[in-house]
Protein backbone atom coordinates (compact mmCIF):
# COMPACT_ATOMS: atom_id res chain seq x y z
CA UNK A 1 0.00 0.00 0.00
CA UNK A 2 1.32 3.55 -0.53
CA UNK A 3 1.73 5.74 2.23
CA UNK A 4 -0.99 7.96 0.87
CA UNK A 5 -3.89 5.50 1.18
CA UNK A 6 -2.59 4.28 4.08
CA UNK A 7 -3.10 7.86 5.96
CA UNK A 8 -6.23 8.19 4.14
CA UNK A 9 -7.40 4.82 5.76
CA UNK A 10 -6.16 6.09 8.86
CA UNK A 11 -7.83 9.01 8.83
CA UNK A 12 -11.22 7.53 7.83
CA UNK A 13 -10.46 4.87 11.00
CA UNK A 14 -10.67 7.71 13.39
CA UNK A 15 -13.00 10.10 11.97
CA UNK A 16 -15.27 6.71 12.14
CA UNK A 17 -14.95 5.39 15.54
CA UNK A 18 -15.54 8.89 16.66
CA UNK A 19 -19.09 7.68 16.48
CA UNK A 20 -18.22 6.21 19.26
CA UNK A 21 -17.63 9.12 21.46
CA UNK A 22 -21.04 10.49 20.23
CA UNK A 23 -22.88 7.06 20.83
CA UNK A 24 -21.64 7.40 24.43
CA UNK A 25 -23.15 11.12 24.92
CA UNK A 26 -25.85 10.17 23.44
CA UNK A 27 -26.84 7.00 25.79
CA UNK A 28 -25.91 9.37 28.50
CA UNK A 29 -27.93 11.84 27.56
CA UNK A 30 -31.22 9.32 27.57
CA UNK A 31 -30.10 8.23 30.96
CA UNK A 32 -30.09 11.52 32.31
CA UNK A 33 -33.43 12.73 30.39
CA UNK A 34 -34.82 9.37 31.88
CA UNK A 35 -33.82 10.52 35.39
CA UNK A 36 -35.25 14.20 34.82
CA UNK A 37 -38.94 12.30 34.02
CA UNK A 38 -38.56 10.12 36.92
CA UNK A 39 -39.83 12.68 39.35
CA UNK A 40 -43.08 12.91 36.91
CA UNK A 41 -43.39 9.11 37.81
CA UNK A 42 -45.20 8.16 34.38
CA UNK A 43 -42.90 5.05 34.14
CA UNK A 44 -43.90 4.72 30.03
CA UNK A 45 -41.93 8.27 29.69
CA UNK A 46 -38.73 6.92 31.82
CA UNK A 47 -38.59 4.27 29.39
CA UNK A 48 -39.02 5.37 26.10
CA UNK A 49 -36.19 7.93 27.57
CA UNK A 50 -34.19 4.62 28.32
CA UNK A 51 -34.56 3.12 24.83
CA UNK A 52 -34.70 6.15 22.85
CA UNK A 53 -30.93 6.44 24.39
CA UNK A 54 -30.14 2.86 23.53
CA UNK A 55 -31.50 2.65 20.21
CA UNK A 56 -29.65 6.17 18.78
CA UNK A 57 -26.28 4.88 20.59
CA UNK A 58 -26.76 1.29 18.29
CA UNK A 59 -27.20 3.50 14.98
CA UNK A 60 -24.64 5.65 15.96
CA UNK A 61 -22.15 2.45 16.60
CA UNK A 62 -22.91 1.07 12.89
CA UNK A 63 -19.87 3.36 11.45
CA UNK A 64 -17.58 2.95 14.40
CA UNK A 65 -17.49 -0.57 14.02
CA UNK A 66 -16.49 -0.37 10.61
CA UNK A 67 -13.75 2.32 11.48
CA UNK A 68 -12.66 -0.29 14.15
CA UNK A 69 -12.50 -3.10 11.26
CA UNK A 70 -10.05 -0.41 9.39
CA UNK A 71 -7.92 -0.12 12.40
CA UNK A 72 -8.00 -3.43 13.29
CA UNK A 73 -6.46 -4.20 9.44
CA UNK A 74 -3.86 -1.19 9.79
CA UNK A 75 -2.42 -2.68 12.78
CA UNK A 76 -2.29 -6.44 11.78
CA UNK A 77 -0.45 -4.89 8.98
CA UNK A 78 2.20 -3.60 11.21
CA UNK A 79 1.35 0.36 9.34
CA UNK A 80 0.57 1.74 12.82
CA UNK A 81 4.17 1.75 13.49
CA UNK A 82 4.67 4.83 11.17
CA UNK A 83 2.59 7.25 12.72
CA UNK A 84 3.03 7.76 16.62
CA UNK A 85 -0.37 10.35 16.61
CA UNK A 86 -1.95 7.34 14.97
CA UNK A 87 -1.35 4.46 17.72
CA UNK A 88 -1.86 6.84 20.53
CA UNK A 89 -5.45 7.96 19.20
CA UNK A 90 -6.61 4.15 18.75
CA UNK A 91 -5.20 3.35 22.29
CA UNK A 92 -8.17 6.18 23.24
CA UNK A 93 -10.70 4.69 21.36
CA UNK A 94 -9.53 1.32 22.44
CA UNK A 95 -10.39 2.13 26.01
CA UNK A 96 -13.92 4.12 24.60
CA UNK A 97 -14.60 0.42 23.11
CA UNK A 98 -14.16 -1.21 27.01
CA UNK A 99 -17.31 1.12 27.89
CA UNK A 100 -19.92 -1.06 25.71
CA UNK A 101 -20.38 -3.99 27.38
CA UNK A 102 -20.67 -6.75 26.26
CA UNK A 103 -19.48 -6.66 22.65
CA UNK A 104 -17.61 -3.32 22.69
CA UNK A 105 -15.56 -5.10 25.99
CA UNK A 106 -14.49 -7.53 23.45
CA UNK A 107 -13.60 -5.31 20.56
CA UNK A 108 -11.73 -3.08 23.06
CA UNK A 109 -9.62 -5.55 24.68
CA UNK A 110 -8.81 -7.25 21.46
CA UNK A 111 -7.68 -3.48 20.00
CA UNK A 112 -5.75 -2.79 23.08
CA UNK A 113 -3.54 -6.54 22.96
CA UNK A 114 -3.01 -5.90 19.24
CA UNK A 115 -1.58 -2.18 20.04
CA UNK A 116 0.68 -3.91 22.59
CA UNK A 117 1.81 -6.41 19.79
CA UNK A 118 2.23 -4.00 17.37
Amino acid sequence: MKQSSIVFLAVVSLFLQAFLLISLISFFIGIYNAYAAFAGGDPKLIAGHISSGIVISLIQIAPAILGYFISYMLIKNKRVNDFALLKSALKFYAYLWLLFIPIGTILGAKLLTQLKKG
